[in-house]
């Protein structure tokens, strides 16, 4: 699959072959609109070809998928992997999404982890997927490694890829396709951060919540409408809303915000200033689209399937 799927170099399948340009119609960005489903079938399907050994496929309600393979299973130097494909609502990868895949992969047994990411990587998640050595591959390599398949390998995949409706996403729990349904959404998503370490990238979110397993610094200044602290939390916060501090929760640095609630144990470490005036919302109500499960009555939980859309509608 990727490069490292280094096997596909060692098998000869990562070289170009002639003619392979006008056969496939391989693009990052068809990848990126593919279903879930079938960008997970082609990532198995280029493990299969380099001669990797696969164990099933676990499918999660956010359109996440992991197996576990083994790559060079017949030489004296097999290696175990773990892949991912990064949840439908990311689609690209945030340190978070790494750390949480690296947690994932500690739990198996000498194994390595490579994360999917479609739609790409950060700076800083590429930093973060460096230090515990997990492979990124975005749709880019994906793309790169279907255009090195023998031609009539690549034609077939393509077309099974690309057979029907590929772009319209499929429900996890009942394998039903999704539709598309509209509704007043606020623009800005919620966000929770429930690690460690540093957080590079820049944070403007409706509500942002630090868990209590969180000990996070943030390096640009946090944007948000309301701010709630149960970890530990540090950087330049600006929130247009109430800032509470739970028990247990410690948040360092500047502060400014409409109002400040310190619960019995929560600490603020630093500087507080009180926003007044008018004050332009960070979160605009519009008329959104999602794609949302037919299958409502399903008590497994199909109501609560709603992906974001990855295109605008």
């Amino acid at each position: 699959m990727l490069e490292p799927f280094s096997t596909l170099q060692e098998s000869g399948l990562a070289q170009p072959q002639a003619g392979a340009d006008k056969l496939d119609g391989w693009s990052p960005e068809l990848l990126v609109s593919l279903d879930w489903v079938r960008l997970a079938e082609l990532a198995r399907g280029l493990a299969a070809e380099a001669g990797c050994e696969l164990a099933g496929s676990r499918n999660f309600p956010d359109g996440s998928v992991m197996f576990a393979m083994i790559e060079r299973p017949r030489s004296t130097t097999p290696q175990r992997a773990l892949v991912k494909l990064a949840p439908w609502n990311e689609w690209g990868a945030t340190p978070e999404t790494v750390e949480h895949f690296a947690n994932e992969v500690a739990t198996a047994r000498n194994s390595r982890g490579i994360l999917i990411a479609p739609a790409g990587f950060s700076t800083a998640a590429l930093h973060t997927a460096q230090r515990h050595r997990i492979e990124a591959v975005d749709a880019a390599t994906l793309c790169s490694a279907l255009s090195a398949l023998r031609p009539e390998k690549s034609e077939i995949m393509f077309a099974v890829a690309t057979t029907g409706d590929y772009a319209t996403p499929t429900c996890p729990i009942c394998d039903k396709r999704l539709h598309r349904t509209e509704q007043q959404a606020p623009s800005l998503p919620s966000r929770t951060i429930d690690v460690t370490g540093l957080i590079a990238d820049p944070v403007v979110c409706d509500q942002l919540l630090i868990t209590d397993s969180a000990d996070a610094t943030f390096l640009q200044e946090v944007r948000c409408c309301s701010l709630i602290v149960r970890g530990q939390a540090a950087g330049n916060f600006v929130c247009h809303g109430p800032v509470t501090l739970e028990a247990g929760g410690i948040l360092s640095g500047t502060v400014a915000a409409r109002s400040l609630n310190v619960r019995d144990g929560g600490q603020l470490l630093g500087q507080f200033h009180i926003l007044e005036g008018r004050l332009e919302s960070l979160v605009k109500s519009a008329t959104r689209w999602h794609w949302r499960c037919a299958n409502a009555a399903n008590a497994l939980g199909c109501s609560q399937v709603l992906f974001e859309p990855h295109e605008p509608g």
